[in-house]
């Protein structure tokens, strides 16, 4: 489904994009070297808030470590309790047990947006982190100055776990944080879990904080909440601490939240870093995380044969169906009867297969009410290709869709023709599948300047010359039952026979088959 743009994603658009003044990471390039299961990429960033998606083992963790090692901040800046320092260098991340080799030979450069580096006019430019061989990060104190926290997935261990709270369960004492910014983060936080929270306040005690909250006459501390309630108040807290301006660096995102409440997270970070004009840099394996953002701000990474690959602007339903999620399609294409089908999935690619479902639905009336159901079901991303034989009733088949479409969408017959005139679409020829694929056959076997690229004999272990023949048999036996009458004079499965043909035909005919793949493309688009 579309992604549709809302006011607030577009003001977010606009700022990340023109705003100079926020030191806002646009790129990062890994240009030499390797990082754990990362090999050379280039990540571009056009959305205040980027959402990481792929399979365990890509290099998603490893990524984010390369962003929050973008930034320097003052010593006396904004950290997390349990931090010694208010920044972040590679060897908090990566990190060698016994006989474990670092990253050696590594080179990253991140992009960013400015306003007053030395000599170099306003706008994005670039900085670059080395490690020669045997030896050290080059210059951490000459990195932009930024406020950068990073949450990873312990922010999601309950706190009766964690044997140091546990410990100092008496000492903590309230924090100093401002009233008002006690109750926005009590508002906040209610929005995204579903519930009315009465009073919020931080706790601390040297390097650990405890969150306490009050819902009605109840009050409970962080011992008493759930994951993700715990951890919403702690990305809220540390937010409105770091202040404007700042890079958040989140792990696995969705953790400990219901589908709903990860979508009003995303919700309620678009408004805060439109107010305050921040930026967040996350993993996630969450199709509602990623469906709650705009194009721009969705990337999916992936490793094939051992090097990475980024996909940027990806759906929410291609990442999850690379992830294993069923009924992750974008696309349902509706089509007669298995030949059709046939010749549709020797059309498409991997990709395009992935994203998208055939269906078998029968005559072609059957089509026009599937599709005038679509439609009324508001159910608009599909496709109808017909058998080649309906091309010349397209004006026709626009109206019969039209017409099935009752009661109050009566009065949107203009709508629903202009919908049906790009969502139906035809299988080549003029005829029947079949009679289109055994007359293109015939027409190779006699010409002898085309031709074969690869003739479906070598398949079906008989003589090139007896091909013509069986052929033309074929087709004389009648419409529909052209590959029941070959598989059995082949004496082999009839699916198999059609599969060989088509993919015979694919090869040497490529560009029937390709027009099919650009609609499905452009659909999808």
């Amino acid at each position: 489904m579309p992604y549709h743009y809302s006011p607030l994603d577009q003001k977010n658009s606009a700022w990340f994009n023109n705003d100079n003044t926020r030191q806002s990471l646009t790129g990062i390039e890994l240009a030499g070297g390797r990082m754990r299961g990362l090999t050379p990429f280039t990540l571009e960033m056009r959305y205040p808030i980027t959402a990481i998606a792929g399979n365990n083992g890509t290099g998603k963790t490893t990524l984010l470590a390369l962003a929050a090692c973008a930034f320097h901040a003052p010593r006396k800046g904004f950290r997390l309790p349990a931090r010694k320092t208010a920044y972040y260098t590679f060897r908090d991340f990566f990190v060698q047990a016994e006989g474990e080799l670092g990253p050696e030979g590594v080179e990253v450069w991140y992009t960013i947006r400015h306003d007053k580096w030395r000599g170099v006019a306003p706008g994005e430019a670039r900085q670059v982190r080395k490690k020669a061989k045997g030896g050290k990060w080059n210059n951490y104190d000459s990195r932009v100055s930024r406020t950068v926290v990073y949450f990873g997935v312990q922010r999601v261990v309950p706190y009766f776990e964690r044997s140091a709270h546990v410990s100092y369960r008496g000492r903590f004492q309230p924090a100093a944080m401002a009233p008002e910014i006690r109750s926005r983060i009590a508002q906040i936080a209610g929005r995204i879990i579903g519930k009315t929270y009465a009073e919020f306040e931080s706790f601390e005690h040297g390097k650990y904080a405890l969150p306490k909250v009050k819902v009605g006459a109840q009050g409970y501390s962080g011992f008493n909440m759930g994951a993700g309630e715990s951890a919403v108040f702690e990305i809220l807290t540390a937010l409105f601490a770091a202040g404007p301006g700042c890079l958040l660096v989140i792990d696995e995102i969705e953790l400990g939240l219901h589908e709903r409440a990860q979508t009003r997270l995303v919700e309620e970070l678009k408004l805060l870093y439109e107010e305050r004009k921040c930026q967040i840099i996350c993993t996630t394996h969450a199709h509602a995380v990623l469906a709650a953002l705009p194009p721009e701000g969705r990337v999916f990474v992936d490793n094939p044969a051992g090097q990475t690959r980024l996909y940027p602007g990806i759906s929410a339903d291609c990442a999850c169906g690379k992830m294993g999620r069923d009924g992750a399609q974008e696309l349902d294409i509706f089509v007669e009867d298995e030949v059709a089908a046939a010749i549709l999935r020797s059309a498409l690619d991997g990709e395009l297969r992935a994203r998208s479902r055939i269906l078998e639905i029968g005559s072609h009336g059957s089509l026009k009410r599937v599709m005038a159901a679509r439609f009324m079901e508001g159910k608009k991303d599909c496709l109808c290709v017909m058998d080649g034989d309906q091309r010349a009733g397209h004006e026709a088949a626009k109206a019969a869709v039209a017409n099935h479409c009752d009661g109050k969408f009566g009065q949107k017959q203009a709508e629903i023709r202009a919908w049906a005139n790009v969502r139906l679409t035809y299988l080549p020829g003029t005829g029947w599948p079949e009679k289109w694929l055994f007359e293109q056959a015939l027409a190779l076997d006699e010409d002898i300047v085309v031709g074969w690229k690869t003739s479906p004999a070598t398949c079906w272990g008989i003589e090139e010359n007896v091909l013509g023949e069986m052929f033309e048999t074929a087709l004389a036996a009648g419409k529909h039952s052209e590959f029941h009458a070959l598989a059995k004079r082949l004496e082999l499965p009839e699916a198999q026979v059609r599969s060989d043909l088509i993919a015979a035909l694919r090869e040497t005919l490529p560009k029937e088959f390709e027009d099919l793949a650009a609609r499905v493309r452009a659909c999808l688009a």
